[in-house]
């Protein structure tokens, strides 16, 4: 029949063979179904396609999943590995790229002796610009790499240092040397090997001359020495002056220079005295020349000295200590930190501080005094950066790094030894184009640009040492950038408010010190940047200046100034005032960070334009040349109250240029722009928020790698956080940390690349977003922690679903309190009226909502008073209505329960609050259920009691714990009474459970002989049922007719096999077999309980099924010969019968309807055995090793092994 019911399909094409071989073939059918059926013996096993294909298939089927989870964990742990690795060799390659792919310059200086002191300076200064453009990511990806060359001062070394440069290919462009000498020497190597170089600090004409490939970034002596001679008789008056100098290059060519502008201008040159440095007496020559101006001193005039540093102390000091009060005016080389330092260690110094040099006039590219934001900046972070003072020199040197750049960007130079030559020829030439101030590159000295020479077109300003500090000098001299700015030209030079010299006119400006001192700083407002501001303000000048007339470019409010308090003292004159009133803050260019703001004052002369007036810093007036002294006392006075919670970190004092509209002045007519030009005075305190913030610190550089590495991380925690389950509170801390690392790296990174841009809108909106997220980002992690530590601890040792309204108002309240944070430190609004206005709203809303309040409370009180809970079977009453199902929501309005019919009852939580609940899963989860059976007299009670309870624990599924219980309980009028009691893990299936229950007592009750006790009305009419007794109820033969399986057998062949049969009897707790064991019987129970066990990993086992009275089991033993695949122990005193393989394998061969019940009970074992394993948490080994076990025994048994 199976044979022509599997042709038929594989006919019709709706099966395909599989195996064919002389007694067995395999057919895989649709829907996945497959049939192994065996001619000999008739027994035919259906088998779910994934189980069976071949034997091979089998066997690779069963380890499938494992090889596959094993492969998708290598592929994981490849990826991850790849991962890891390209980000590391990405950072490692970029790293490679930035040494063996960067732009390299080479600076040549005194590193050693001579000069040494002042050129680290030089050198730090490069440094810190290079590495400023270092920091943002190089120039396209390269970066700047500063090769430094030792030539100490000496132009035999510097010619061997340039050589050196020239053999090493490398550098793009040189900046040095020190001395002009040096650079004149150096410069014939660049000239002839085509190199770009540009001084800071040599001024003989002959180092540009006839030189294309060198410029500059300072003046040249040619114009400094003329420049000197005119300010020593134009601006201070004097019309005699001697000269003392070196005789030879820089020292001689300056005095010469010197000598024939004073005489051009009608000025005695009375003495001059010339020295050689390389003399082996200088000592005594310098002496020499001291005495003699000693002797003519009063006739002697201004003294001029142009000499080099070593013999400018010796010369200064000689003079000073010979009591001679003449003035002294010296070039550039004498503004150095070498010359201010090298008077320290003298007596009279120590004792007074700027003794030696108080009073020397010097010509300084640049006086900080005097100097604009960008200079007062550069400063700023040179101090912070090298722990000392810039000198006037640095300003120069970070301008010839910046020009430099400046060309490598726009003529993208590669770096590198194949196009070093082309490269060197690009700068030149860009550097030769900068020829106009259109075209000029803005630096800290000012605009650099350059004439045909390659000199740089800078303006001089002189100072005047003052207390080891050089200040700027009452008057100073500007260049007109266009004649025809000046209304008048006759008439201001002959007032001498314009200089001639050298045909370019000059203007003859006036300086004015400022100084403040703050007294209180109150009303700050924060949201409006407004604040009321009390202090004092000094103007220190010469001439008759009126200083009532300012306007201040930040206030708030119209500021009057009072009659001022005057000074006098000589020609100097001193204008005190004490003002009071509301200013702006943030009123800098400075870019305003987080949590920080600009305090102070700004303005200008309301007449006078910077070509008549210009504002300077009073350093020694205001005590800024010892530090932090100002600071620090603002800070000790508190003039800033602490109540504010902000404090003062930082002071700004620098002048600028301001252009405002001539709004069509006559007097400005001539002006082509229509703009005006003031000096501007800006007096500036930053202040900071008092609270700790981890927000900017870190660096930008680090920020990109930060970020990588986090996000790394993040990955490999998201691929990795299910395998490291045990450890999922200290991963999800270091969760939390990543997070917030990534949150301060990508805000640094974004603000770092809009700062350079200046696009206030998007740095705010960008800053603004990051503070939200600064409070929503930890908002989440907390919500998320309360999943992890809170709801999911209480879950797992309740066992019970946390209710969704706990979890949803838990989270409700602290997302709330973060949008308080917001409103409050993001917004800055005021949470008071936020709450009185939402109170009246909630009152408002309550009202109409008072119903829904009341449902939402009572479901808070449900949670937390717990009468019942999610997935709780519970009997609500409510008045006369009973409803019986289980709990399956708690929501913040209703409860939600499933009828045993299967409808969904929604009750208000007000109402369920009050209701009358019968809940049958607590205090304890088991469900106890009660039956009562009635069985004949003549039966002994401790018999039955034993039946009854083997029936019970034969259904699969009652719990051994707490035990089942059956007992007697007395007679009725025609009956013992008996009750049984058992236990259910799910109150659900209790009814389930009572069938299965009564139908296992019938089948042991029949077991063992004995009937269920009927009522009967008509006893005398009624024979009633004839009982058995046990002995005839035990008999094998009776046996097997009551086995469905045996049924089939004829009488013979069932009488056959009673003979054989085997009787055993094991105790309770005894096992019958035992997993692995070899087996070839099957065993029939004829009273009692076994529980079936599969073991698993770890000495673990798990129980599938019970069997009672009437059941079997051993049959794949039977039929396969193979080991046991379950264990088999007896739960109660057991008795059964067995039946070997030999004796029954010769029968099925002769009956084929045992073998087709065989297979069927075969098949749903089988099925059974597969669902109990899926249960279980290692459910995919335990299954492989059980089928891989039980299909080589089939296989085998089949003929297919």
């Amino acid at each position: 029949m199976i044979a022509s019911f599997v042709s038929l399909f594989h006919a019709r094409g709706e099966a395909k063979l599989h195996y064919a071989r002389e007694n067995v073939f395999c057919v895989i059918f649709p829907k996945s179904t497959f049939i192994l059926y065996n001619k000999r013996c008739k027994i035919t096993i259906l088998m779910s396609k994934p189980f069976l294909k071949t034997k091979s298939k089998i066997q690779t089927q069963i380890r499938a999943s494992s090889f596959y989870a094993q492969k998708l964990q290598q592929r994981k742990l490849f990826w991850s590995i790849a991962l890891v690795l390209s980000v590391f060799l990405w950072i490692g390659y970029n790293q490679y790229l930035k040494i063996q792919d960067a732009i390299h310059i080479a600076v040549v200086g005194p590193l050693s002796g001579e000069g040494a002191r002042s050129w680290k300076l030089t050198v730090q200064a490069i440094q810190l610009y290079f590495d400023s453009i270092n920091e943002k990511g190089g120039i396209n990806g390269k970066t700047i790499t500063l090769d430094t060359f030792d030539d100490q001062n000496d132009p035999i070394q510097a010619k061997a240092k340039a050589l050196e440069i020239v053999k090493q290919n490398k550098a793009v462009a040189v900046i040095g040397h020190h001395y002009s000498s040096c650079s004149i020497s150096g410069g014939k190597v660049y000239f002839k090997y085509g190199i770009p170089a540009v001084s800071t600090s040599s001024t003989n004409v002959k180092v540009t001359e006839n030189n294309p490939w060198y410029f500059r970034t300072i003046f040249d002596d040619n114009l400094q020495g003329r420049f000197l001679a005119h300010y020593a008789q134009k601006v201070l008056g004097y019309q005699t002056v001697s000269l003392i100098h070196k005789d030879r290059n820089h020292g001689n060519y300056l005095a010469q220079v010197f000598k024939d502008t004073s005489q051009k201008l009608g000025v005695e040159v009375k003495y001059n005295w010339a020295f050689d440095e390389n003399d082996h007496q200088i000592n005594q020559v310098l002496t020499g020349i001291v005495d003699n101006l000693q002797t003519v001193k009063d006739s002697a005039g201004l003294i001029f000295l142009a000499a080099h540093t070593t013999e400018a102390i010796k010369l200064v000091k000689l003079i000073k200590d010979a009591g001679i009060h003449n003035p002294i005016m010296t070039s550039e080389d004498l503004a150095s930190v070498n010359f201010q330092q090298g008077f320290n260690d003298f007596p009279k110094e120590k004792v007074r501080p700027g003794y030696y040099t108080n009073g020397l006039y010097v010509a300084t590219p640049i006086i900080f005094d005097t100097a604009n934001e960008k200079a007062q900046h550069f400063k700023e972070i040179y101090q912070a950066k090298y722990q000392e003072e810039p000198d006037e020199a640095t300003a120069f040197a970070y301008d010839a790094a910046m020009v430099i750049v400046e060309a490598i960007k726009n003529t993208s130079v590669k770096g590198r030894a194949k196009t070093i030559k082309e490269d060197r020829q690009k700068i030149r030439d860009y550097l030769a184009k900068l020829t106009t101030l259109d075209n000029a590159v803005e630096g800290v000295s000012g605009l650099n640009y350059f004439d045909q020479d390659g000199n740089a077109q800078k303006p001089i300003s002189i100072g005047v040492y003052k207390n080891r500090n050089i200040i700027s000098a009452s008057t100073q001299l500007q260049m007109v950038r266009d004649i025809n700015d000046i209304a008048n030209l006759e008439a201001a030079l002959k007032k001498e408010h314009l200089l001639l010299i050298d045909n370019k006119y000059l203007y003859k400006t006036n300086v004015v010190y400022v100084g403040i001192e703050l007294n209180e700083i109150s009303e700050l407002d924060t949201k409006n940047l407004t604040y009321l501001l009390d202090f004092y303000l000094w103007f220190r000048f010469q001439g008759d200046i009126d200083t009532q007339k300012i306007d201040f470019l930040n206030a708030d409010e119209p500021i009057t100034l009072d009659e001022p308090i005057v000074e006098k003292e000589g020609i100097q004159t001193r204008h005190l005032y004490r003002i009071k009133g509301r200013f702006k803050a943030n009123f800098v260019s400075k870019h305003i960070y987080y949590k920080q703001h600009f305090l102070g004052v700004s303005f200008h002369h309301r007449d006078l334009t910077r070509d008549n007036l210009i504002y300077v810093t009073d350093v020694l007036g205001m005590g800024l040349s010892k530090g932090d002294f100002w600071l620090d006392k603002v800070q000790n006075a508190q003039v800033l109250s602490p109540v504010y919670d902000w404090s003062i970190t930082h002071a700004l004092f620098f002048q600028d240029i301001i252009q405002k509209s001539a709004l069509g002045s006559i007097k400005y007519l001539t002006v082509e722009t229509g703009t005006i030009e003031y000096s501007r005075f800006n007096a500036a305190i930053q202040i900071n928020k008092n609270d700790f913030s981890l927000r900017r610190l870190i660096p930008p550089n680090w920020a990109n790698y930060l970020l990588l590495l986090t996000s790394l991380m993040l990955v490999l925690i998201a691929l990795y956080e299910k395998k490291f389950h045990a450890f999922e509170k200290v991963i999800l801390f270091f969760h939390a940390i990543l997070i917030f690392v990534v949150l301060l790296s990508s805000e640094i990174i974004l603000i770092d690349k809009l700062i350079p841009e200046n696009n206030t809108y998007y740095l705010e909106t960008i800053i603004r977003t990051f503070d939200v997220l600064w409070w929503i980002t930890p908002a989440f992690l907390l919500n998320l922690l309360t999943e992890r530590f809170l709801w999911h601890p209480l879950e797992k040792r309740a066992s019970r679903t946390i209710p969704n309204v706990v979890r949803l108002f838990l989270s409700f309240i602290i997302y709330l309190l973060a949008c308080f944070g917001i409103i409050a430190f993001v917004y800055e609004q005021p949470l008071t009226s936020l709450l009185a206005t939402s109170g009246v709203v909630a009152m408002i809303i309550g009202l109409a909502i008072q119903v829904n309040i009341a449902n939402v409370f009572s479901g808070i009180v449900i949670n937390l008073e717990r009468p019942f809970r999610v997935d709780d079977w519970v009997q609500i009453q409510m008045g006369k209505v009973i409803t019986e199902g289980q709990v399956v929501d708690i929501t913040w309005r209703t409860t939600r329960i499933l009828a045993k019919d299967g409808y969904i009852l929604s009750i208000p939580n007000s109402l369920a609050s009050e209701a009358i609940i019968h809940n049958y899963n607590y205090p304890a989860e088991p469900c106890k259920t009660a039956l009562n059976v009635r069985i004949d007299y003549a039966h002994p009670p401790d018999k039955v009691e034993k039946i009854l309870l083997d029936a019970v624990l034969s259904v699969y599924g009652i719990l051994n714990e707490p035990c089942p219980s059956a007992s007697f309980n007395g007679f009725s009028d025609w009956a013992a009474d008996y009750s049984v009691s058992f236990y259910v893990g799910n109150y659900a299936l209790q009814s389930d459970y009572k069938k299965q229950v009564f139908k296992r007592i019938w089948i042991h009750l029949q077991r063992a002989g004995i009937l269920p006790a009927v009522q009967r009305q008509e006893i005398h009419a009624f024979e009633g049922i004839k009982e058995r007794g046990r002995e005839a109820a035990i008999k094998p033969n009776t046996v097997l007719q009551e086995i469905a399986v045996f049924q089939a057998f004829s009488e013979p062949h069932q009488a056959y096999l009673s003979e054989r049969m085997r009787y055993h009897c094991f105790q309770a707790g005894e096992t019958i077999v035992q997993q692995g064991e070899t087996g070839h019987s099957l065993f029939i129970i004829i009273e009692g309980v076994v529980s079936i066990y599969i073991e698993l990993k770890n000495n673990d086992s798990m129980e599938v099924t019970r069997l009672g009275a009437g059941n079997f089991f051993g049959e794949i033993a039977l039929i396969t010969d193979q080991e046991r695949t379950a264990t088999a122990i007896a739960m109660t005193t057991t008795y059964l019968f067995e039946i070997v393989q030999a004796d029954i394998l010769p029968l099925l061969e002769e009956e084929p309807r045992v073998s087709q019940r065989i297979s069927e009970v075969l098949n749903q074992r089988l099925m059974r055995s597969e669902y109990q394993l899926k249960q279980q948490h290692d459910v995919h080994t335990e299954t492989e090793v059980i089928y891989k076990r039980l299909f080589r025994g089939i296989l085998n048994f089949f003929g297919l092994g």
